[in-house]
């Protein structure tokens, strides 16, 4: 039985590696190997029908996904569409065209879609986003009739940073939007009286509404109602740092033990009725008791995901214990398995699926034949909560390490951190239910037990905020592992956390399987090469560049120059050069100041970064060497130039494979000034395309002086500002240039070695999957 499901699951799981996937319809030419083993029952032909059926049963529910397609004549058009809010709507205050306004961004369910008055087809869900004060508050399962633009998704991909089409794919969104205010936005229907969202969010109006802004609301409201987005960052980074951020995040831990809370309550109220357990045994009324609990917990948390998963392995092990069958937790663990894939295969491609999963399995693995060795029930909690965090800690180390890369550190207090947090939670998870329960019906008594967990809570955030700044405690890994190294690790744990006998004289063979986790091995540039990359940030700019020794990174429009440093194993930033202030070039500057060592900053706004040490301006003439690689900064010159675009730094570098110019937005008169001033000196063989290929950049006689033999664009897809300007493309492509942009080719990498340039090494082609357009 084992075998069999986990067949099926192997077949679901190789889907996902495809780039492209095959006709469902090809499982019909499996159909004769069906009725084959119906009367002839025989292993080997079993197993392959059972991974094939797992495959196609993934590839028919993506294409099923992929079918609901937003037309393509219809993007960035005026269209309207009727529909339900189908979740939480996020509100938040945030810079718009210069300005800070009310943001609120949703996801929404159309029912009907229309453009110039002809019905389209549906492209599933919707995230959209509201810019401005809407006629009312949005609330979940409120109907509207809006005006919105949409495009289908086309998220920016970079190696080693988080695939957002996936996630997106993954949640049936497959289109992206926001609201026209100039077109006609239209109440039309209030929430149904029973809607589920709309429950949960006056719950937690009336938390917020007791508690107010205390830092433990959040927290309040994430163990309640499963609503993370109120967590702050600090908060983040303190879970993370003591690796307790699945404490907030409402799993199966969460809904196990209110099954367990409603399981022990119902069993001792109905075994001391006497007469009632003729009718029906304790454990029956506990089982249902149990089960109950644990669903109406996974309601009030949103249904989500890994609450349904959660919900299904507990309603495995109580329809057993209903049906008088003793269960082994594999069985258990296998049984809820089969279920989530049949209900969703796709929720392979969620983390929390194989963190929820995982960390079961890692645990029924590391206790199976084990007997205790103690007689006190204390001691044995103990023994046994120590045994079992260290092997979940083990266990899921690696998949961590492999997905959040050099995000996740190896915390020595992690373990001390979750034997206080753990039970702290458990005991306290039970009052805030009963709190948030009771809080329409008995404010007092409601808002007493909420203002009690937010005491508890500031008090285990003392505990965790100490432990998260010890810096003895913290072991940072040189770069994320690459998938074989993650499986080869894998084995190590399955060894060193064997209940067999001979685990213990074979305990050095699991470290011996665990080093290519700890030494992944690390491309560089050779003496004289250099490494230039463009990555994918959308309506926006950042490069990296590397030489054998030094970094260089330029511009920041998104973070993402964090994890692609990272999954290269590089911790430090020799020089870290931020054009300008616009928001496009710098909006990530802080987060990669904060994730990564920097020696230097260059810009030319220097005032906007003071609080950072080694901050100087960039001006012409400024130039410096490393590795046989020489870096030449071209403008501003003091004497010109008054806008931000026209005062963005200008950097020419040159190595033994070539030259490449960096001009971040200058415009027109920047571009004459480099003309004359510089003129063959400008010369470069590849360039980054001035202001995303906006009119007020790229003149004729700056393209023929820089004479390149590549040009690159970074830009948005689909933008609102409508860049590249195709004339400006064409102005390249007819001097005989080979253009190359971040939308068509994510991020872009080329070598320049003595031979000369190769590339672009293109994240789209290396990493593209089914769920890419």
């Amino acid at each position: 039985m084992h075998l069999n499901i986990l067949l099926f699951f192997a077949g679901i799981l190789t889907c996902q590696f495809f780039s492209h996937l095959p006709d469902s319809r090809l499982i019909l030419f499996l159909l004769p190997f069906l009725l084959v083993t119906l009367f002839y029952p025989c292993s080997y032909l079993r197993w392959p029908l059972l991974f094939a059926l797992g495959f196609f049963w993934a590839v028919w529910r993506a294409e099923l996904i992929l079918a609901q397609k937003l037309p393509k004549e219809i993007e960035s058009k005026n269209v309207t569409v009727v529909g339900t809010i189908v979740d939480l709507p996020q509100q938040t205050n945030e810079f718009h065209f210069g300005k800070r306004e009310e943001v609120w961004r949703f996801e929404f369910a159309p029912t009907r879609l229309l453009f110039q008055g002809q019905v389209q087809p549906l492209p599933g869900k919707i995230r959209l986003a509201w810019y401005g004060k809407p006629s009312q508050p949005l609330r979940p399962g409120q109907e509207w009739q809006l005006t919105v633009r949409l495009k289908r998704v086309h998220a920016p991909l970079n190696p080693g940073a988080v695939d957002a089409s996936k996630f997106l794919f993954q949640q049936s969104i497959r289109a992206t939007g926001y609201v026209r205010l100039q077109g006609e936005q239209r109440f039309l229907n209030p929430p149904p009286l029973f809607h589920l969202n709309n429950l949960r969010y006056h719950l937690t109006e009336e938390i917020r509404k007791v508690l107010g802004d205390q830092p433990s609301t959040a927290i309040i409201m994430a163990l309640a109602l499963g609503e993370e987005q109120w967590i702050s960052q600090a908060q983040w980074d303190t879970l993370q740092r003591t690796g307790t951020t699945h404490m907030v995040s409402v799993s199966g831990l969460h809904i196990s033990f209110i099954a367990f809370l409603f399981f022990w309550i119902a069993y001792r109220i109905w075994y001391r009725l006497g007469n009632a357990a003729l009718w029906r045994p304790a454990p029956y009324f506990a089982a249902v008791a149990g089960l109950f609990g644990a669903f109406v917990y996974a309601v009030l948390a949103g249904f989500s995901v890994p609450t349904q998963r959660s919900l299904l392995m507990i309603a495995v092990a109580m329809f057993g214990l209903l049906w008088n069958r003793q269960q082994a937790m594999s069985q258990i663990l296998t049984t809820a398995l089969l279920v989530v894939l049949l209900y969703d295969p796709l929720a392979v491609l969620s983390k929390g699926f194989w963190l929820s999963f995982g960390a079961v399995a890692i645990i029924v693995y590391a206790v199976t034949g084990r007997r205790p060795q103690v007689t006190s029930a204390l001691t044995r909690w103990g023994t046994n909560t120590a045994k079992t965090q260290w092997a979940v800690t083990w266990g899921l180390f690696p998949p961590l390490l492999f997905w959040f890369g050099n995000d996740l550190s190896l915390f020595i207090i992690s373990i001390p951190a979750n034997v206080i947090a753990i039970p702290w939670i458990s005991a306290l998870t039970p009052v805030i239910l009963l709190g948030t329960a009771v809080l329409s019906w008995f404010p007092t008594l409601g808002g007493t037990l909420l203002q009690f967990s937010v005491y508890i809570l500031d008090a285990l955030w003392v505990c965790l905020n100490y432990l998260a700044n010890s810096p003895w405690s913290i072991w940072t890994p040189p770069a994320p592992p690459p998938l074989w190294a993650t499986v080869t690790a894998m084995v190590g744990v399955l060894i060193l956390l064997s209940p067999l006998p001979w685990r213990f004289p074979a305990t050095w063979l699991g470290f011996v399987w665990l080093l290519p986790l700890f030494f992944p091995p690390l491309e560089k540039p050779q003496p004289g090469e250099l490494w230039f990359t463009l990555l994918d940030v959308g309506q926006g700019l950042s490069a990296v560049v590397r030489t054998e020794n030094h970094v260089l990174v330029y511009d920041a429009g998104e973070s993402v120059a964090t994890a692609f440093l990272q999954r290269q194993g590089v911790q430090e930033i020799d020089t870290f050069l931020i054009s300008h202030e616009d928001k496009d070039h710098s909006g990530g500057a802080r987060t990669v100041l904060k994730k990564l060592a920097v020696n230097e900053i260059l810009t030319s706004s220097p005032q906007h970064f003071s609080e950072y040490p080694n901050v100087h301006s960039c001006q012409a003439g400024q130039q410096w060497e490393w590795d046989a690689v020489k870096f030449h900064i071209l403008s501003p010159s003091p004497e010109i130039f008054e806008t931000s675009n026209n005062l963005a730094c200008v950097l020419k570098i040159s190595a033994a494979g070539g030259d490449i110019l960096l001009t971040s937005d200058i415009e027109k008169r920047v571009e004459y000034h480099l003309v004359r001033r510089y003129q063959n000196e400008l010369r470069a063989d590849l360039l980054v395309v001035p202001h995303h290929g906006s009119r007020t950049s790229s003149t004729v006689s700056f393209i023929e002086t820089v004479a390149p033999q590549i040009a690159l664009f970074s830009f948005g897809y689909l933008n609102s500002y409508g860049h590249p300007k195709p004339d400006i493309v064409q102005r390249y492509r007819d001097r005989g240039v080979e253009t190359f942009d971040t939308v068509m080719q994510g991020a872009m990498t080329f070598r320049l070695t003595a031979e000369g340039i190769s590339g672009p090494r293109s994240a789209r082609m290396e990493m593209r999957k089914y769920w890419h357009e």
